[in-house]
């Protein structure tokens, strides 16, 4: 083997696999994780300012808590598992409660390591009892799709763009009321060394109540980071509202969405 095609080899074997780690707090990449490995993930969810019909609440904090684990089934296919609770504090409610679980189901079709875009399916019915929007007891039903799109781009790959179009119906068992809501979420980051990526996400997302109500419909977005070492990871996504409509503080809503938010997780893969 002559000298430049050895260090060729050389240089693309030192170079970090970006594709597989994903930088984004609220996109989710098309690649799934290998038959056999597991992933425990702890997500923290954190909603401030919202107006709970008694003027601006600036003690208003939401926050939600979800266990995941996930595993590979094939080499494009993975399950996984989550545990929910929520904590509010505000004037009116104080407390930890148990809130539900979801079981998702996601099918790569497309590899983005061997295809310009890497395409995936999505699916999560799960179950909740506690309103993220005011901490309501309730009985609600829910199905959430995602369609999930990755480009992976660059000499190494050190570039990673995630789209998702996502549809949500939520159904309550008491009222039967239903809520539907559509969201599309777009993310850009860069690897940076070894360890970090940086980039920034943005969150289009609109919802109906009774599928012809319309509640809102907000642009939100914010810069994002992770940072991984030995199999443990933790990125953080921070949010505010753009614009909302209709609009009821500025050009912002902030009595159906909270008009910031951020997003923790930590985990580690085994």
């Amino acid at each position: 083997m002559n000298a430049p095609k050895f260090l060729a080899l050389l240089t693309l074997a030192a170079s970090p696999a970006w594709g597989c780690d994903n930088p984004f707090g609220y996109s989710y990449l098309a690649e799934t994780i290998k038959p056999g490995q597991v992933e425990i993930v702890q997500w923290v969810t954190g909603r401030i300012g919202r107006d709970l019909g008694n003027g601006y609440d600036a003690r208003y904090r939401g926050f939600d808590l979800k266990t995941e684990v996930e595993w590979g089934i094939s080499p494009n296919e993975q399950l996984a598992v989550y545990v929910n609770s929520r904590y509010f504090e505000r004037t009116a409610r104080n407390g930890l409660l148990f809130d539900g679980f979801q079981i998702a189901y996601k099918r790569m079709l497309s590899n983005p390591d061997t295809q310009d875009w890497g395409v995936a399916l999505y699916i999560e019915p799960g179950y909740s009892q506690v309103s993220s929007k005011n901490g309501a007891h309730r009985d609600q039903l829910k199905l959430e799709t995602k369609l999930l799109l990755q480009h992976n781009f660059g000499a190494n790959d050190e570039w990673v763009y995630a789209a998702n179009i996502i549809g949500e119906l939520e159904h309550e068992t008491a009222t039967h009321a239903d809520t539907v809501k559509l969201k599309l979420t777009q993310g850009l980051a860069r690897a940076v060394g070894a360890n970090w990526y940086l980039g920034a996400e943005a969150i289009l997302e609109a919802e109906w109540a009774e599928f012809n109500n319309h509640q809102y419909t907000a642009v939100l977005a914010g810069p994002c980071v992770r940072y991984q070492r030995d199999g443990f990871f933790v990125r953080f996504t921070a949010l505010a509202q753009v614009t909302a409509t209709p609009a009821n503080k500025g050009d912002l809503n902030v009595t159906k969405k909270s008009p910031y938010e951020g997003r923790l997780l930590f985990g580690y893969e085994f």
